[in-house]
Formats: C-alpha cells, sequence, structure tokens
C-alpha cells in the first residue's frame, strides 16, 4: 500500500522531533546544556538559605553540598561552602567548621568574602575555650592553646582588614584572651612559688608583663614579683618592681602594699 505524500512528510518531522529531544536530553545530563546552571543553584541556595536562617540546618546544609558538588563553577557555589562552615559552627562543631573557612580561603583568595572567614576562623578557636563553671577548674587553670590560636588568628585579622567593620569584634576578643592567658601565667608562677622555685617564677612573670602588659592582672603579677625578688635578695630588682605598681596602678590595693614595702626596704 503507498502512503500518501503528507503521510510521509509527517513521519519524517517525528523521527527528527525524537532525535532532538533524545539530542537535548544527552546534554543536560553531560553538563553542555546551553541553559544558565546559575539558574538551578540560585534557585536551590535561596532555598537551602531560607531554613539556614529559621535555624533548620538539618534540611540546609545538605542542600549546600549538593549545590558545591553539582554546580562547582558556579558563584553559588562558594557561597554555599561559607554556609556549610555556618552550619556546623551552629552546631558547635568548630574544627569542623574552621577546616571547612580554611578550604575556602585557600582555594578562593580573592573572594570578597575572605575576611568573613577568616574571621569565623577566630571565632572557632574562641569558642573551643574550655568555660569554667562549679565542678571544673577555673578557665586560667586549663590547657590554653585555643586562647593561643585564637588570638594568632585575630592579631592576624586586624593586621590584614584594620577597616573592616568586625575589627571592634576582634579587639574585644583579643582583650578576652590575653586576658585569660595573663591569668593563666600567672597561675603557673604561683605554681612554681610554691615549689620554691623562684626562678621559674621570676621567668613566668617576666613573660606575663612583657606579653600582656595591660592585663587586668599586671598588678598581683607586679607585686609577686618584687616579693619574690626580695627572696632572692634581689633589693634593687624589688624597689623596681614595687615603684611601677605605684606608678601605673597608683589606685590599686597592690600599689598599697608597695608603698609598705618600698618604706621597708629603705
Amino acid at each position: 500500500m503507498r502512503l500518501r505524500p503528507h503521510s510521509s512528510l509527517w513521519i519524517a518531522l517525528l523521527l527528527l522531533s525524537v532525535a532532538c529531544s533524545g539530542a537535548s536530553g544527552s546534554l543536560q545530563k553531560t553538563g553542555q546544556s546551553s541553559l544558565d546552571p546559575d539558574d538551578d543553584a540560585r534557585s536551590g541556595y535561596e532555598k537551602a538559605l531560607l531554613a539556614f536562617r529559621r535555624g533548620d540546618c538539618l534540611s540546609a546544609e545538605p542542600t549546600f553540598r549538593e549545590i558545591r558538588r553539582e554546580f562547582p563553577y558556579s558563584r553559588f557555589a562558594a557561597l554555599a561552602e561559607l554556609r556549610i562552615g555556618d552550619c556546623q559552627f551552629k552546631n558547635e562543631a568548630y574544627p569542623e567548621a574552621i577546616q571547612t573557612y580554611r578550604q575556602f580561603v585557600r582555594i578562593r583568595p580573592s573572594h570578597k568574602e575572605i575576611p568573613y572567614a577568616r574571621f569565623r576562623i577566630a571565632e572557632g578557636y574562641y569558642n573551643q575555650i574550655p568555660s569554667g563553671w562549679f565542678m571544673t577548674p577555673p578557665s586560667s587553670e586549663r590547657d590554653q592553646s585555643a586562647a593561643r590560636d585564637a588570638l594568632i588568628q585575630l592579631r592576624r585579622f586586624v593586621v590584614d582588614y584594620p577597616d573592616d567593620q568586625r575589627v571592634p569584634d576582634a579587639n574585644e576578643l583579643m582583650e578576652k584572651c590575653m586576658s585569660l592567658l595573663a591569668a593563666h601565667e600567672l597561675y603557673v608562677a604561683r605554681f612554681y612559688l610554691e615549689r620554691q622555685a623562684y626562678r621559674g617564677v621570676i621567668s613566668r612573670l617576666r613573660g606575663l608583663l612583657t606579653a600582656y602588659p595591660g592585663a587586668d592582672v599586671a598588678p598581683q603579677a607586679l607585686l609577686l614579683l618584687g616579693q619574690v625578688y626580695l627572696r632572692t635578695e634581689e633589693v634593687e630588682a624589688a624597689r623596681q618592681a614595687f615603684s611601677e605598681i605605684v606608678e601605673r596602678f597608683p589606685d590599686s590595693d597592690e600599689a598599697r602594699r608597695a608603698k609598705s614595702l618600698l618604706v621597708k626596704i629603705g
């Protein structure tokens, strides 16, 4: 039976349509589609961001990870990396968050959000500083590695980004770190004092006063330093320590004690 001419034409058009459809699907699978992948990345990111802002990291973080994996060259992949770190930070997984932010800084050194990632790294270390409560020793008597790491990162941040809006917060955190580290040095010095290791006491106190001259424990450190110098019969060094207390901290209890000791030693 012979096909009519218009029937043959319809069959040819149908076959062509199927072929084009198959080719289009293959391009989308291999990432060669002419469509902009940012459209899917943006919609996914915005949806996950809404969940994140509601505090729902359980839903948001997997989506951020999927965006980073499926659209690695999209600008939303970088933002998704930061939000993954933020989710880890929110869940108090600070070592993991620090690692995520560090990877962002290493891979995208020119990104405009580098200062944010750098500050979050410092915050991550700061939040790992042991907090004292009634069942544990005071914070100043425990390991201070997190405080030291936080102080290093905060100082670098302030030097590298002096005009950043987070600098006041960084300075406040630095003061807290230095206060804690100074208190720890004073604790160690007193530990040596109990064992009459006077050179160790002097070394610790002088290191404290050099590294943290404005610490709130500086008057205590100077007074103890002068008293230890008296025990080691270094009278002139003791006089200098007591005089510095009177000069720098005239209204402190330590200054009143220092004046009394200065009278005794002449």
